[in-house]
């Protein structure tokens, strides 16, 4: 009978010993967890910029954390924590940041990873997504702020261009700016003035000031510069313009530059006269006129003149002075008016004795000579 109860009771604590055996196992599988987050896993970049992602690590129970960071070939990454590059952390509930620096040739999308691994073998996984904007061409690019302006023809025009390096490499480009004949143009870095070449580190940018001035005779219209850069086997250009609103200046004188003429009272006197235009914009519509004395009459062949910047055109001013007028000077005023411009121009005329008195006065004294002759004839005999 002893036996049979020493056998039960032994069997009973077996029993009991296998259960707390198994039992123990299972408090440990259901405790320890790894969580990583970010509040923007999916962004947009730049060509050879630099992002940051802010990260949250939380462990349970707390303990070191091992990070790691998977990204494509040739990106540079890091982790940061508390003023340090980190590879660790001891989280409970820690952040991190990472840096992600994009290759200046980068394109598409592209994948970064964070993976973090807890003490007892727990993992968690962090997929980011970064689409690169623009990128991939690995070229060099040129945008101005302002490619056309307008002035006038005694204005500097100033360009603002932005000279993007989109290569991987830090690059030296030489400057070439062509523009119209007889403009004064130059191109050089905005930090240096009197440069001709400009250092561009990989993906970075640098700023071209490109000025052209004028001759003070240009005539009115749109003229075309071109800035070219080369360097590091590649070349790039942009086409600026500058507009030049021009104004036009009449002026009007003899052709001759003489400004005296003679006839008679009554009789016709043809002078060539000269309207010029010493503008920049064609001048039309330009109306000739005057101001003679009473009774004078003054025509023109033609009435109205076209002249184009820096030409002139020929006319003809007719002056009749009238028919009782007396030997002597007289003002004449000649005008050109066009668009609130006006050109004048003062003839001083002089009105001489008609050749017909002379002749009739010759013949008087001729008769009164043959009377006096005819007198002495008669009367001398006796």
């Amino acid at each position: 009978m002893k036996s049979l109860i020493r056998s039960l009771c032994a069997g009973v604590l077996a029993a009991v010993l296998g259960v707390a055996a198994a039992a123990s196992p299972a408090y440990g599988r259901s405790t320890a967890s790894i969580t990583l987050t970010t509040p923007y896993p999916s962004v947009v970049v730049e060509p050879g910029s630099q992002v940051s992602l802010d990260l949250k690590v939380k462990a349970s129970p707390s303990g070191r954390v091992e990070l790691d960071v998977d990204a494509p070939k040739g990106w540079r990454t890091s982790l940061r924590g508390g003023g340090f590059v980190v590879s660790s952390v001891h989280a409970g509930s820690t952040e991190v940041t990472l840096d992600v620096n994009v290759p200046a040739d980068a394109k598409g999308k592209n994948k970064v990873t964070v993976t973090a691994k807890g003490p007892g073998g727990q993992r968690a996984q962090l997929p980011l997504t970064l689409s690169v904007r623009g990128g991939g061409s690995g070229s060099i690019g040129l945008e101005a702020e302002f490619a056309k302006l307008t002035g006038k023809p005694t204005d500097t025009f100033n360009y603002s261009v932005t000279l993007r390096n989109g290569t991987a490499k830090k690059t030296t480009y030489a400057l070439q700016v062509q523009g119209p004949a007889g403009w004064n143009v130059s191109a050089n870095p905005s930090a240096q003035s009197q440069a001709t070449t400009v250092t561009v580190d990989g993906g970075a940018t640098e700023t071209i000031s490109v000025t052209a001035d004028p001759p003070d005779n240009v005539t009115a219209g749109a003229y075309p510069i071109r800035l070219g850069v080369s360097g590091g086997g590649q070349n790039a250009a942009i086409d600026l313009a500058a507009e030049i609103s021009g104004t036009g200046e009449v002026e009007l004188t003899t052709k001759d530059e003489r400004l005296n003429a003679s006839g008679t009272s009554g009789d016709r006197t043809r002078i060539p006269i000269v309207i010029t235009n010493k503008g920049t914009a064609p001048v039309n519509g330009v109306k000739l006129s005057s101001s003679p004395p009473s009774g004078w009459e003054v025509t023109f062949e033609p009435e109205t003149v076209n002249v184009e910047p820096q030409k002139q055109v020929e006319a003809t001013a007719i002056i009749t002075p009238s028919g009782d007028a007396v030997a002597g000077d007289y003002m004449v005023t000649l005008r050109a008016e066009s668009d609130g411009q006006t050109a004048t121009t003062d003839i001083r005329y002089t009105v001489e004795t008609s050749k017909w008195w002379g002749l009739l006065g010759i013949l008087l004294i001729a008769a009164v000579a043959a009377g006096l002759w005819q007198v002495f004839r008669v009367y001398g005999r006796r």
